[in-house]
């Protein structure tokens, strides 16, 4: 089984009436990564990853201060006792309910002190498969301290083995998410609801549903007929059952118009959180354009708008690396896949094993079956995006769009490409 060094340590603290899961990440350096229920992400120092320990574990302040005053000599026992502090309210801040998804950023000023490079992602969306085969891929992303994993439905295949996933999943400790049409939670004889409601008590921790427009007849032309009704009442499900639901919107052509009105209806439901990925083509492929996909110079325009909604309607969005488009495959059928990752800090690891970074093209960078993870995460792949966020393509034309940390959103090479033949970016 690969192993990183790194060591994941799993918490639970309760908040009133409201439990929080922690999961602190402790690299090989002794740095560390604390996540509260997948939905945010604090860095922490060496110090600090021994004063989070202490405290989750339910030590007193001065028993934690002794330790770190013998461990770290010649730290004034009243910086120690301030630094705690820091910590201990960043641990109360982080447990205050609220919506469980997703990580939205990791370098917030307000949440950490330390920018550091990851050791591992923070999250790898495996696609369905056996339970076997699942649980070791799980196992092995555990041991390379990956501490979420989210479930891609494969829409052919019997969403009652999902709960099995779920499972899976939960029992090695893991945060749990699940991605899927809402209709295809019905197929093969099991109700969506049952299908649901049997997740949520097997721990799932979030459910993404696909939401291609507000009005009926236009998402189910793309997502199939009867999908719209069957993700409003997924949506009430997820709420009764105290579910973190997520909208998964894909951004094109035929909807753009629309962003604003669909954004108030997921509101109006209570859908706070969303994932926006945007079908595009570079500038001069003319048959792309033709087909619906967003050229490459509308992107940072389409970014501007999606984080305004979100300030509008205090939502939390997240934008994945845009989908270039398949010409041979159409648009529709790349909605129904979705975007190759949620986000940035997100590996995706295919049914038989292959492990792909977020953007660029389908050449695997290992597989999680028959390779080393530090083989894996010192492929070439990894290293030009690891160089991409440590270098920010920031440039004077969008000074304020986050998503600049990680690619200019105009550049194809950073989207992630899953055509045949499709280059490694």
């Amino acid at each position: 089984m690969p192993d990183s060094g790194v060591v994941i340590r799993s918490f639970e603290r309760l908040i009133g009436e409201w439990p929080t899961r922690f999961h602190l990440r402790i690299d090989p350096d002794g740095s560390g990564l604390l996540l509260a229920n997948a939905a945010e992400a604090a860095y922490l120092s060496p110090v600090g990853v021994r004063m989070a320990g202490g405290i989750l574990e339910g030590r007193t302040d001065e028993r934690i201060t002794d330790e770190i005053v013998s461990e770290y000599r010649g730290a004034p026992r009243s910086q120690i006792q301030a630094d705690l502090a820091s910590v201990r309210q960043l641990i109360e801040d982080l447990s205050e309910p609220g919506d469980n998804y997703p990580v939205t950023n990791l370098v917030d000023p307000e949440l950490c002190q330390w920018t550091r490079a990851l050791a591992a992602p923070l999250r790898a969306d495996v696609d369905q498969c056996g339970r076997e085969h699942f649980t070791e891929m799980a196992q092995r992303l555990w041991a390379a301290g990956v501490p979420h994993v989210s479930i891609q439905t494969d829409r052919e295949a019997d969403p009652g083995d999902l709960v099995r996933l779920v499972e899976a999943a939960e029992d090695i400790g893991m945060i749990c998410g699940l991605r899927a049409a809402a209709s295809w939670l019905s197929r093969g004889g099991a109700p969506g609801a049952q299908v649901i409601e049997d997740c949520a008590m097997a721990g799932l921790d979030h459910l993404d549903l696909l939401f291609v427009c507000h009005d009926p007849a236009e998402h189910d032309e793309t997502v199939g007929e009867g999908d719209h009704a069957a993700f409003l009442a997924a949506v009430a499900q997820c709420h009764d059952l105290e579910l973190a639901v997520v909208a998964q919107v894909p951004m094109l052509d035929s909807n753009l118009a629309d962003l604003d009105e669909m954004m108030a209806a997921l509101q109006e439901l209570g859908v706070t959180n969303v994932v926006g990925f945007a079908i595009a083509c570079p500038d001069e492929d003319e048959a792309a354009d033709a087909s619906g996909a967003l050229p490459a110079r509308a992107l940072p325009q389409v970014a501007t708008t999606f984080f305004e909604l979100a300030d509008a309607t205090q939502g939390r969005y997240l934008w994945a690396p845009p989908v270039r488009l398949d010409t041979a495959r159409g648009p529709a059928e790349q909605i129904l896949d979705g975007p190759r990752t949620s986000a940035d800090v997100t590996v995706r690891v295919r049914a038989d094993g292959s492990v792909l970074p977020p953007r660029g093209g389908p050449q695997s960078a290992g597989n999680l079956l028959t390779d080393e993870w530090s083989e894996i995460w010192a492929h070439e792949a990894f290293e030009r995006y690891r160089e991409r966020l440590q270098q920010p393509t920031r440039c004077p034309d969008c000074p304020d769009l986050p998503i600049c940390d990680a690619d200019c959103p105009k550049d194809p090479a950073g989207w992630s490409d899953d055509r045949q033949g499709g280059e490694l970016a």
